[in-house]
């Protein structure tokens, strides 16, 4: 994957957008994912850094991690389907549905996890 910023979440943003594929309820819940990132990256360097415990940033790390690994497959395999079919409306809608879910999860985990997070000291 070409690399315009060097923030994985960012640059699959940036892939998924610049593709001309999505529709606009994916492009609006791929707007949803950046800013649920940018929040998520802003509280765990500033809220989580100062109350978690290793074994705590460690299990947020891999949250963030877990949800953009999952994105990226999803969005892999819709991409494919996509190409592969000539674009052809219908016979990618599995996939579609797919990322469309994915995303919406990611989005939601993501800020439940700012939500719902107690510190070493709660």
């Amino acid at each position: 994957m070409r690399t315009p910023t060097g923030i994985f979440q960012v640059d699959l943003s940036i892939s998924m957008l610049s593709s001309n594929a999505l529709g606009n309820d994916l492009i609006e819940l791929v707007g949803r994912l950046l800013s649920e990132s940018a929040r998520f990256n802003i509280w765990f360097g500033s809220v989580a850094k100062g109350a978690a415990t290793p074994r705590q940033l460690a299990i947020l790390s891999l949250t963030m991690n877990q949800q953009l690994r999952d994105i990226y497959y999803a969005w892999m395999a819709f991409i494919d389907v996509y190409n592969a079919c000539g674009r052809k409306a219908g016979t990618f809608e599995r996939q579609e549905d797919a990322l469309r879910e994915v995303l919406s999860s990611a989005v939601s985990t993501l800020s439940s996890t700012r939500r719902d997070f107690r510190g070493s000291g709660e």
